[in-house]
């Protein structure tokens, strides 16, 4: 796996600092869910009057975004989300964040071969461990293509994220061009949905389908929810009638 050297040292800067980077018409890459910065985010926000074209992609944003709740009419910061979150759908709707379809497992593909490099890839991380690697977290996903085909790469620390084990999960010190001292701040959870009856009824369909051992992989919203209250319904139910005999 290729990997990119920093040009100089990992220097220590300000969310500030790292935001006087950026320049008008520059792409950018927030990353996935709790990978997505705050401290540069409000940093970059508070530039909107020296900026404009500004293109932002991310995916399932956690927490509102300052450069998109800045800028209501979408005339300097432009958010593009390869899938949404409740928040994102709601500025799409609103004009604010565009739809960018995609296959999820030929993303890292899509960085490597077919698109620009990334001006400057901003991801939270947890801090630097023993090794010297700042750790994705739970959002172990694309990073590290971004960070190959990014021409500048800041992590924003966090320790408050949960350090995630798992394949290239990391970005090496040797890779990194900027640190951010982050807020610390508990990282932000997605509300658990309440399944609709629709939800629920189909629910019942799909679980009934379910045999012993399967392995299954669910995704995000009210549906998944209740197809996994359905098997565990059954699986109480089964294991209760064992107890009884």
């Amino acid at each position: 796996m290729p990997r990119r050297i920093a040009s100089v040292s990992a220097k220590a800067v300000s969310g500030e600092e790292a935001a006087s980077f950026v320049r008008s018409g520059m792409w950018l890459d927030y990353g996935v869910g709790l990978c997505q910065p705050d401290e540069f985010d409000k940093a970059l926000a508070a530039r909107r009057d020296e900026l404009e074209n500004v293109k932002i992609r991310s995916c399932l944003s956690m927490r509102p975004r300052a450069v998109v709740e800045c800028d209501p009419d979408g005339k300097h910061f432009f958010l593009f989300s390869w899938h949404f979150s409740g928040y994102d759908r709601k500025r799409h709707d609103a004009g604010l964040c565009h739809y960018m379809p995609l296959n999820l497992g030929e993303v890292p593909d899509y960085y490597r071969r077919f698109l620009a490099p990334v001006d400057i890839a901003i991801l939270k991380t947890c801090s630097m461990d023993e090794n010297g690697y700042f750790n994705f977290s739970a959002s172990n996903i694309w990073h590290r293509a971004v960070i190959e085909s990014a021409r500048i790469v800041i992590v924003e620390v966090s320790r408050s994220l949960p350090y995630a084990f798992g394949d290239e999960n990391g970005v090496h010190v040797s890779e990194v061009d900027y640190v951010i001292e982050g807020d610390n701040d508990p990282p932000p959870e997605l509300p658990n949905p309440q399944p609709s009856e629709i939800d629920r009824a189909v629910a019942r369909h799909i679980a009934a389908e379910i045999e012993d051992g399967a392995c299954l992989q669910i995704g995000i919203g009210g549906m998944p929810n209740a197809v996994c209250t359905c098997c565990w319904k059954v699986a109480f139910a089964i294991s209760a009638y064992t107890l009884k005999c």
